[in-house]
């Protein structure tokens, strides 16, 4: 087969185009299989700005590619027309064209045209690629190893962002908590320089940072208030001459609120935010509801934003179990663990991204359904459509139907996950 991948003349050169002819015409070709590459690229869609239509794209293609054709020095191209291909992603085929220019440009693909325009694949009695017209996958192959990095990268960006997101939920709550439980009006201020840091145009790791600094500066002028106080008692002759001391009101048992307080907000999450990676209390560790009803009158359960949903009867046949054991192709293709409820949480953000669906669309699901419900739905959506692409043209469109559908009580996850997990 022929080293040298030709681009047709009807096509305008960019200089992405170009650099991805150059590395489809490279000899030196990693032994690299096809599903570590196809890992790392869909591991990598967001740091190669990958559009939902490119990534369905993706995805086909490297389902259609043979896995023989990705080993030693083998170039994997896939023959497919540009109109098949739009009917299977359920796109007009001007996107689809569109779409492959960009996983050219983003050097995932190279075209490989013949002077008809027409794709095909020519094989020996072995099965051996002779000849080809299609799509090039060789130079994802050899940037293998830089498309992972790539991928570490930005999950890495990605926890940072999210641990930050927590620090400053955490240490802000405290702030607020210490200056509530003093009377000190110089301890004021800190509430204005907290302000200042939430205003300004740094970006969420530097305001971790500097709230961070603003707490252990405050901790050292409430002990440095406590240790005068405890002077100007150990100098009073008798209580009935300490009338006109003005003492700080309640900071004597300061450090054990703050204590408990600051434990007791570590692992605080705002459900009102937008944080795709918020982890909520797995519904098996829910203590159930005892028949008398005492212990629900104590602990009331915040409603749902639904008028009628109810998330614990979504979820009562879902455990994290079935969740893991039913979505086999999601863990395997995205390197994902999903073995408890903070994982899939912390997964939801890359199922997001893989199956095209739009943060804003993600976000209302959580708002009307909680955040695990919505992870779970994702995580049955998104095995679906790795499972048979063709069947789930637009797995954005039917993740929402499937939300919709459980908002008014009529979804069958349970039976959906023990299904996925049967086969």
């Amino acid at each position: 087969m022929p080293t040298v991948s030709n681009v047709s003349s009807f096509r305008k050169i960019t200089p992405g185009i170009l650099a991805s002819q150059r590395l489809a015409m490279s000899n030196d070709i990693p032994d690299v299989g096809k599903s570590e590459v196809a890992i790392a690229l869909k591991r990598a869609a967001q740091p190669l700005a990958l559009s939902s239509t490119a990534y369905h794209v993706l995805d086909i293609l490297l389902g259609l590619s043979k896995s023989e054709d990705w080993k030693g020095a083998a170039r994997p191209i896939v023959a497919i027309s540009n109109e098949k291909l739009a009917s299977y992603v359920g796109r007009s085929e001007r996107t689809v064209i569109r779409a492959i220019k960009q996983l050219v440009e983003a050097q995932v693909l190279a075209y490989r045209d013949s002077s008809t325009g027409r794709r095909w694949v020519h094989r020996n009695g072995r099965g051996d690629i002779t000849f080809a017209y299609g799509l090039d996958f060789t130079p994802a192959r050899i940037r293998y190893h830089e498309i992972k990095r790539m991928a570490d990268e930005w999950q890495a960006e990605l926890n940072a962002r999210r641990e930050a997101k927590r620090t400053v939920a955490r240490v802000s709550r405290a702030i607020i908590d210490i200056l509530n439980v003093t009377s000190d009006l110089s301890l004021s201020d800190f509430q204005c320089q907290m302000d200042v840091i939430f205003a300004g145009e740094g970006d969420i790791q530097e305001k971790a940072v500097a709230l961070q600094d603003l707490y252990d500066l405050l901790l050292e002028d409430v002990a440095a208030a406590q240790a005068a106080e405890n002077r100007a008692k150990t100098n009073k002759k008798s209580g009935e001459h300490d009338k006109s001391v003005t003492p700080i009101s309640n900071t004597s048992s300061l450090d054990s609120y703050l204590n408990n307080r600051t434990s007791a907000n570590a692992d605080e999450v705002d459900l009102k935010s937008n944080d795709a990676y918020s982890v909520e209390i797995a519904p098996e560790k829910e203590q159930a509801e005892p028949e008398g009803g005492k212990t629900a009158s104590k602990h009331p359960k915040n409603p749902s934003n639904g008028a009628d949903f109810r998330p614990q009867a979504l979820l009562d046949a879902v455990s994290i179990s079935l969740l893991e054991s039913a979505s086999k192709t999601v863990q395997s293709d995205f390197g994902l663990s999903l073995a408890n409820w903070p994982e899939l949480m912390s997964a939801a953000e890359v199922m997001r991204v893989g199956i095209g669906l739009s943060e804003a669309a993600y976000a209302e699901a959580c708002g009307r359904l909680g955040r695990q419900a919505a992870a779970a739905i994702l995580t049955m959506v998104t095995e679906k459509a790795l499972r048979d692409p063709e069947k789930i043209s637009s797995p954005g469109g039917y993740f929402r139907a499937c939300c919709d559908r459980a908002a008014e009580g009529k979804l069958a996850l349970a039976k959906s996950l023990f299904g996925l997990a049967a086969k």
